[in-house]
Parts: structure tokens; sequence; C-alpha cells
């Protein structure tokens, strides 16, 4: 008697933690009970530029917009914005620009910038790049 009762406790735990989420196939990120994310779905806008800075022409620019289109915040997104000069050759790159919010809101935006010393304006172009972002914890 007692060891089907402790049998029946033991599935309906095991079936109560199975659909819950606790327990996936596929962990993101290494990290159980994650929602996933597609990174392909986490786009920099099209209107992103660069400037000097009027009152300080060594200081080189770089600023736009992140858009998530999924359906899951996107938590601590990583950027890369490299900066060439006129031959196509790395200038700088910078790998940990000012996101705001840190944060990307399912299906919103964050505002990113970076910025970079080039007092002989030798930056001539530049890309950036989303290296990756984890699904918020469900």
């Amino acid at each position: 008697m007692n060891k089907t009762i402790i049998m029946i406790i033991i599935s309906i735990f095991i079936i109560i933690t199975g659909n819950s989420g606790c327990i996936q196939d596929n962990p993101t990120n290494n990290t159980w009970g994650e929602k996933k994310i597609s990174i392909d779905a986490i786009k920099v806008s099209n209107n992103t530029t660069w400037n000097r800075s009027e009152t300080n022409e060594s200081q080189y620019y770089v600023y736009g917009y992140l858009y998530n289109d999924n359906q899951f915040e996107a938590l601590d997104p990583k950027i890369k914005i490299t900066t060439y000069y006129a031959n196509g050759t790395v200038f700088a790159f910078n790998d940990t620009p000012y996101i705001d919010p840190k944060n990307l809101p399912a299906k919103g935006s964050s505002r990113f910038y970076a910025r970079f010393y080039d007092p002989d304006k030798k930056i001539t172009n530049f890309t950036v790049e989303v290296l990756n972002a984890k699904g918020e914890l469900g």
C-alpha cells in the first residue's frame, strides 16, 4: 500500500514538473525555462548613422535603434559596432556600446550609440552586428 502511494506521488510530481516548463529538451543559452528568441528577429534600424561632434571633431559617433520582432523580451542584447578606414580595413570596434533600455521589449526598440576617438578623421564607414541576446525566463 505504501509503495503504491509513493509511486503515485512520484508520478504526479514528474507529470507536474514536465508540464511546467522546468524541463525542456533544448535549453536556450544553457538556461532551463528560458523562452526562445530568434537573434535574426533583432534588427538594426535602417537609419543608423554617424556624425562627428560639433564641439569636438575628434569624436566619431555611431547611433541608431535595435528592433525586437520576437514575441518575448530580449535580455542583455550584445552588439558590435566596427569602424573602417577608406581601404576597408578595421579602424576600431566597440562590443559594449550604450543601449537604452538595456533589455529589448517584445515588439519594441532600444536606442544605442558608441563613440570612437578619431582625431585624424580616418573613419569612413561602419557596421553594426547583433551578436547575442537571451530570452526572458518563464
